[in-house]
């Protein structure tokens, strides 16, 4: 296979094209230097906005010992890599919204074919409260009557006193009616 070596690239004029004239130009900012200051550098990498002016000679020099990293460790160079893929610029998940977007167009097309709205979704109950009606044999929602009519079967079933002295239905009657005295409180209808 024939190899050819590459030629470097030459500069040409427009590679060091000053940013502003020289007559408008300030002073090199080197002590000593006499030279219009053409060429802007930033101050630091906290003041990169700010610029100081360099002649040609200087701007090189500082080009060379220009370390935009210098004083940061790994961990705060890995961030900054990960943030510029971004422009330092906040993201939000795409998915969270498609999501939401989704269920509409759900509810929309179910609304659509069926010429009716789908029935509301149940809202999500705290496992205390699931166990607490399981324990009471009923399903989500219900009323404080029903409430009353399921306590007074269960009690009637699982009551101490007439069961005799069995330990297991005795743990039952207990969760009965601390589940009852929970579900009791947390009711909303009158």
């Amino acid at each position: 296979m024939l190899m050819t070596k590459k030629t470097p690239r030459t500069k040409r004029s427009k590679d060091f094209a000053p940013h502003i004239e020289a007559s408008n130009a300030p002073p090199c900012n080197v002590e000593g230097c006499l030279l219009a200051g053409e060429y802007k550098a930033p101050k630091s990498r906290e003041q990169i906005e700010e610029y100081e002016w360099y002649c040609l000679e200087h701007i090189r020099e500082r080009n060379k010992q220009w370390d935009y990293f210098s004083g940061m460790g790994s961990d705060e160079i890995e961030a900054f890599i990960h943030d510029s893929v971004t422009g330092h610029r906040p993201t939000w998940s795409r998915e969270s919204r498609l999501r939401e977007h989704y269920f509409t167009l759900q509810d929309k097309l179910y609304e659509f074919m069926n010429g009716s709205k789908p029935a509301p979704a149940q809202p999500r109950l705290p496992a205390k409260t699931k166990k607490a009606l399981a324990t009471m044999e009923l399903t989500h929602p219900y009323t404080t009557q029903e409430l009353k009519i399921r306590y007074r079967s269960l009690v009637k079933k699982y009551h101490p006193d007439l069961n005799k002295g069995d330990k297991e239905l005795e743990e039952k009657f207990k969760h009965i009616t601390s589940a009852y005295r929970y579900l009791a409180e947390q009711i909303t209808d009158s």
